[in-house]
């Protein structure tokens, strides 16, 4: 590398750009024609940034390039610069008009099923030039993007323990609910204490030691109760086809098999003194674009006008309050 490259003193935005693009293509040709630039060109600035971080970014080889170790943790934080400087436009030319631009929202599976198409209608009505980008994923991944910038505002599951960076409130609380066939005759009463768990095959969903999972198995080990678990999965649909298959019961909340309990294939009964915590929360590092802003106050609304209008079943709405410590998952 020559005197010209080592002179360099600061890497810019375009250079991340350019790199955000040939990460995306791993070809430095491809790369080079969707940036409608020279490839020479596009070496140059990745030279330019390996000469000033003073690694290799990029290994070239006779398929195309691909990311070091050190590329891949470039990429990573170059997404969420080039996400906040376009923010950064949006918001300081609609500084006086209304919301727009691309806000990224983080949902647990569960949530997303019920939640997305409403909050999409709603959002499109409030704010039509609000740009929504969903990624559905279990509480502890969610957080971790919040971190890392590549989401703008997530719903976390409790129980949690939200990492400083995060800034989160709780906005909603559901019963865990056992969740059997709707002619089994044990799911007849108004509740169900925990013990009467014991004897039944449950199907537990969800990841261990994280939301429904963990509060469940809390409290189990208080009773000192041993469950019957049969089988394990992540998503709260497979859970219901195998309750309605005569597999065994599940927990979760009634929000998840809300089509089930409509149709009269699914009974869900409340476990006495068990209750899932639901998190409003975005990264404290950087401040919440206009976008972000709407959304999270269009999200707010749309769980009261759904509870209000019986659409959530066996859940709560809170008012705003700050969570001090933290947040995981579903």
């Amino acid at each position: 590398m020559d005197a010209t490259i080592h002179s360099r003193e600061m890497m810019d935005l375009r250079q991340l750009r350019y790199f955000a693009v040939l990460a995306a293509h791993q070809h430095f040709g491809r790369a080079a024609a969707v940036l409608h630039i020279a490839q020479p060109a596009l070496s140059r600035q990745v030279q330019l940034l390996e000469a000033e971080l003073g690694v290799k970014l990029v290994e070239r080889h006779s398929r195309g390039a691909s990311l070091t170790r050190e590329g891949e943790l470039l990429l990573d934080r170059a997404t969420f610069l080039l996400r906040y400087a376009d923010q950064i436009r949006v918001d300081i030319r609609d500084l006086q008009g209304t919301p727009r631009g691309t806000v990224a929202l983080g949902l647990p599976p569960a949530f997303a099923s019920f939640f997305v198409l409403p909050l999409t209608r709603l959002l499109r009505e409030r704010y039509p030039e609000v740009r929504l980008r969903v990624n559905e994923s279990f509480s502890p991944s969610l957080s971790d993007a919040l971190e890392r910038g590549t989401l703008d505002v997530a719903l976390l599951t409790g129980p949690i323990a939200a990492p400083a960076q995060i800034h989160a409130e709780l906005v909603l609380t559901e019963m865990l609910c056992a969740i059997g066939p709707a002619s089994d005759a044990r799911l007849a009463g108004p509740s169900l204490r925990i013990e009467a768990l014991g004897d039944v095959p449950l199907i537990l969903a969800g990841l261990q030691k994280s939301g429904v999972r963990l509060a469940l198995e809390r409290s189990a080990a208080n009773a000192n109760l041993v469950l019957n678990d049969v089988m394990e999965v992540e998503s709260a649909d497979v859970a219901a086809q195998l309750v309605s298959d005569g597999a065994g019961w599940t927990v979760h909340v009634a929000s998840a098999v809300r089509r089930e309990i409509q149709t009269g294939r699914l009974r869900a009964v409340p476990i006495d003194g068990l209750v899932l915590e639901r998190f409003l929360a975005h990264a404290r590092q950087r401040p919440p674009s206009s976008a972000t802003i709407a959304l999270m106050s269009t999200i707010r609304a749309l769980i009261t006008m759904m509870i209000s209008a019986g659409d959530w079943p066996m859940a709560r709405a809170h008012e705003p309050t700050v969570v001090a410590a933290d947040t995981r998952d579903e």
